[in-house]
C-alpha cells in the first residue's frame, strides 16, 4: 500500500461539476447523469486532488486537520479513490502530465 501513496497522484475530473456545500461536496456527472454527496474526509480528498499532490500528502494534510487513526484514513483514503475511479469522477497517474492526458481521455 506504501508504494500506492508514494507513487499515485489523483485529479478530480473537470467534466463534472461541484459545489462544496455545508462541508460536502455534491458531485454532478451530467454525462453520465449522477449524483454525489461526500461526507467531509472524502470532501477533503476531493479538494485536495488538484493532479499534482501525491495520495500520501494528501492523507497526510488530512491526518494533521483530524484526528483520526492513520491506518484507517489510508485505508478509507484508498477506497474512496476506487470508488470514484469506477465512477469516472477522478483520474490516477504517476505524473501530472498523464493526469491531464487521461483527463483528456474521459471526455
Amino acid at each position: 500500500m506504501i508504494e500506492i501513496l508514494d507513487k499515485f497522484i489523483i485529479k478530480n475530473l473537470e467534466i463534472v461539476a461541484h459545489r462544496i456545500i455545508d462541508n460536502q461536496a455534491v458531485i454532478v456527472n451530467l454525462k453520465k447523469k449522477t449524483l454525489n454527496v461526500l461526507n467531509l474526509t472524502a470532501t477533503q480528498i476531493w479538494e485536495l486532488a488538484d493532479g499534482e499532490t501525491k495520495l500520501k500528502d494528501i492523507i497526510e494534510e488530512i491526518y494533521q486537520e483530524f484526528e483520526v487513526d492513520k491506518d484507517e484514513l489510508k485505508e478509507d483514503c484508498l477506497n474512496f479513490v476506487k470508488q470514484m475511479l469506477n465512477k469516472g469522477l477522478l483520474t490516477l497517474s504517476t505524473h501530472p502530465a498523464e493526469v491531464i492526458r487521461n483527463e483528456q481521455n474521459c471526455i
